[in-house]
C-alpha cells in the first residue's frame, strides 16, 4: 500500500489593494498583513501534516500590486519546508508573462511552476505525476487542456487547474472547462482556483477550495484549504479523502436591517446594534443595508452613522434603502398637485395586471411625491 498526502490551496492574492477599504487606509494595510499571517498558517498545517506536496492553484499574489519583499516572504517561507513539493500554476491575477516573478525569480528548490513551457512533472520518488493549466497572460480564451496525457496507471495522477467551470458561457476569458471534460481526464484529484468560494465535484474527483481569506462581500461563510490524501492499495485500487481546514481570521457579512418607524440617526444606531450584537464586530467587514419605512421628515444619515461606530466595527459600510412612509389616502384627498398625481397613479394601480406593475407604480408614487416636495429624486 502507498499513499500520498497534500495540501491544496488557492486564490490567496497576497497584496491586493483592498481599494473598498480606503487606498493606503490602515485597514487596507492590515488586511494585506493579515494575507501574508494567513499563508504562513498554511504552511505551518502543512508542516504538522506532514504533507508531500502543497498544490497552489493560481492568483497566489496580485501581478500588479505585490512587492518584491513579499515575493521574499513566500520563498522563505518555501524554504522553512524543504521536506515537501511545492507545484503551483499561474493565475489569471499572477499569470506566467514576460516579467512574471515566476519567470524572474530565484525560487527555492522544492518549488515548480507548471507552465505551457513545462505543463506536467513527474516525482519518482513518490510515484506521483502533474499536470498544470494555469495562465501565460491576464485573459485566456482557451483552456489548454492538450497538454494534458493520459494517466499513469501505477502513479498518484493531479491536476492543477485555475479558471471557470461550467459556466456555459460562449465566450470567456478564463480558461473555460466543462466539469464532463476534466471527469474524463481521468485524475485521482483535480485542484481547481479561481473562484473564491468553496465548491466540491467528488463524483468527478474536482475540488476548489476558495481563497484562504474572504476578499468581498460577494465571499460570505468559512475559508481555508483541503487537506488530502490518496491511497493505492496492493490490488491497485484508489481511496481518495479530502478535509477542508479553516484558516480564514476574518469574515464578511451583508445585512438587511429593517428600520421601519425610525425617526432619527440614533434609533437606526441602535437598531444597528442590536443586529450585530451577538456578531464579533472586530473580526467582521459588514455591509448594512436599510430598509423598510421611515418617517417622510426624517433622511438617514449613513456617513453621520458609520462615523459614530466605527469603533466599534473593523469595517462597516452602510447603505440606504428606505422608503418615506408617506400617507397616500391623506396625500390622494389633498386639492393640490400632489394629490391630483397620487389619484392618477391609484387608478393606474388599480387598472394593472399583475402584481410587478403594481410594484412598480408604488415605487413611481413614492419618487413622484419625493420629487415633487424636494424638487429631486434621491436614488
Amino acid at each position: 500500500m502507498r499513499q500520498i498526502k497534500f495540501l491544496h490551496f488557492a486564490d490567496l492574492h497576497l497584496d491586493s489593494s483592498f481599494a473598498s477599504l480606503g487606498m493606503g487606509h490602515d485597514k487596507a494595510s492590515t488586511r494585506r498583513n493579515e494575507l501574508k499571517e494567513t499563508f504562513g498558517r498554511i504552511i505551518n498545517i502543512a508542516k504538522e501534516e506532514a504533507a508531500d506536496l502543497i498544490l497552489i492553484s493560481g492568483d497566489l499574489y496580485e501581478n500588479g500590486y505585490v512587492r518584491k519583499s513579499t515575493i521574499s516572504y513566500i520563498n522563505d517561507r518555501f524554504c522553512s519546508i524543504p521536506e515537501i513539493k511545492i507545484v503551483l500554476v499561474p493565475g489569471n491575477h499572477d499569470p506566467y508573462i514576460l516579467n512574471s516573478f515566476y519567470r524572474n525569480y530565484s525560487w527555492s528548490k522544492n518549488v515548480h511552476i507548471l507552465s505551457e513551457e513545462k505543463p506536467c512533472i513527474i516525482f519518482e520518488d513518490i510515484s506521483t505525476c502533474l499536470y498544470g493549466i494555469g495562465f501565460k497572460s491576464f485573459y485566456q480564451e482557451q483552456a489548454p487542456l492538450h497538454h494534458v496525457k493520459s494517466p499513469e496507471g501505477s502513479c498518484f495522477n493531479l491536476l492543477l487547474a485555475h479558471g471557470t467551470v461550467d459556466m456555459n458561457i460562449k465566450q470567456s476569458g478564463y480558461n473555460p472547462m466543462s466539469s464532463e471534460t476534466l471527469s474524463s481526464l481521468g485524475m485521482d484529484y483535480i485542484a481547481m482556483g479561481h473562484f473564491h468560494n468553496r465548491s466540491e465535484r467528488p463524483e468527478a474527483g474536482i475540488y476548489n477550495p476558495g481563497s484562504p481569506e474572504p476578499l468581498g462581500f460577494d465571499e460570505p461563510g468559512e475559508h481555508g484549504v483541503y487537506l488530502g490524501c490518496i491511497t493505492l492499495s496492493d490490488k491497485g485500487d484508489k481511496q481518495l479523502d479530502v478535509r477542508f481546514i479553516k484558516t480564514s481570521t476574518r469574515f464578511y457579512e451583508t445585512m438587511e436591517l429593517d428600520v421601519t418607524g425610525c425617526s432619527n440617526d440614533e434609533q437606526v444606531k441602535s437598531k444597528i446594534l442590536h443586529a450585530a450584537h451577538y456578531k464579533d464586530l472586530k473580526a467582521g467587514l459588514f455591509s448594512i443595508i436599510l430598509k423598510g419605512y421611515v418617517e417622510c421628515s426624517f433622511k438617514v444619515s449613513t456617513s453621520y452613522i458609520q462615523a459614530a461606530l466605527e469603533d466599534r466595527f473593523f469595517h462597516l459600510k452602510i447603505k440606504d434603502e428606505t422608503i418615506p412612509d408617506y400617507n397616500f389616502e391623506e396625500i390622494a384627498n389633498e386639492s393640490g398637485l400632489r394629490g391630483l398625481f397620487a389619484r392618477k397613479v391609484f387608478s393606474l394601480i388599480a387598472k394593472a395586471e399583475d402584481e410587478q406593475e403594481k410594484k412598480m407604480l408604488m415605487k413611481a408614487l413614492y419618487y413622484g411625491i419625493e420629487a415633487l416636495e424636494q424638487g429631486r429624486v434621491e436614488l
